[in-house]
């Protein structure tokens, strides 16, 4: 199988190695290919330093990993364990947050629901999976991402190995909790699963607070329609010639969700007169 290594200065290379091989043997390997001696050689995989008696299986290395090689000059004197693990620390020191944008579908429609997220490049596939786990509201379901549409994210994998940048948008494919997912079966998110958001919302032509519940991952659009519902239950008085939504000083795009414009729990949304014309 195929791993891939990444030096301190940025230079890449893969070498084929056995599934039964020891650290050592893969430094021995490293060694043969790239003239790199053993004793210049520390292993980084998932934040960990390699032990020479570990192998491919105790560390869980696969088919594609992604590992960290930091080479010392042959000048320098072995490193002590502490002095290891600051260099694993100034090896993620130059790390680059980006923020992505995740699409999902929309059950029944063509459309999709739009997440947004800062990620380090340095995380791996798996630790934006779990980070995506915590947003409130999002399904605790097996899901695979894809970028471009068709390249899948693995699991083991860094996320600076495809070339993501900041902006870059990510597909979410989720699996249904109960019957395995075809290929080319269209997945979509519950939105009867999610927990329930309370915002405030304040009319400016009207002095009383009213608080509703809002799913984190409904499209704005839905705050409107519930507003209009409301409207004549409890006599709170909506702008008859239009209106928009502002939070936190900025104009909410109503396509997008409540997620996707950081709402949480608590949080007031103002009702301005008039309406939005232009923008993107």
């Amino acid at each position: 199988m195929d791993v891939t290594f990444e030096t301190q200065k940025g230079e890449k290379f893969t070498i084929e190695i056995g599934y039964f091989d020891t650290v050592l043997e893969i430094k021995e390997k490293i060694q043969k290919y790239r003239e790199i001696p053993i004793s210049n050689q520390t292993l980084i995989f998932n934040g960990k330093i390699l032990e020479d008696n570990g192998d491919v299986s105790s560390c869980v290395i696969l088919h594609n990993s992604y590992m960290h090689l930091i080479v010392a000059n042959h000048l320098e004197k072995p490193k002590s364990p502490e002095k290891l693990k600051i260099m694993n620390e100034d090896f993620h020191s130059f790390s680059k947050k980006i923020r992505l944008f995740l699409k999902l579908p929309i059950s029944n429609s063509q459309h999709h629901q739009r997440l947004s997220i800062e990620v380090d490049l340095c995380d791996s596939v798996a630790q934006l999976k779990e980070n995506l786990y915590q947003i409130e509201g999002f399904p605790k379901r097996p899901l695979t991402l894809y970028v471009k549409g068709i390249i899948e994210l693995q699991d083991n994998r860094h996320l600076r190995e495809y070339e993501l940048t900041d902006g870059s948008e990510i597909d979410i494919l989720i699996k249904p909790s109960s019957v395995p997912t075809p290929s080319g079966m269209t997945n979509t998110i519950s939105n009867t699963s999610a927990k329930k958001l309370k915002v405030i919302v304040l009319s400016k032509c009207e002095t009383k607070k009213l608080i509703v519940d809002v799913n984190p991952m409904d499209r704005v659009q839905v705050l409107r329609n519930e507003l209009e519902k409301l409207q004549q239950k409890v006599n709170f008085q909506l702008p008859p010639e239009g209106y928009f939504f502002i939070y936190n000083q900025n104009v909410m795009e109503e396509k997008e969700t409540f997620h996707w414009h950081n709402v949480r729990q608590g949080d007031t949304i103002d009702i301005f007169n008039g309406s939005v014309t232009g923008g993107s």
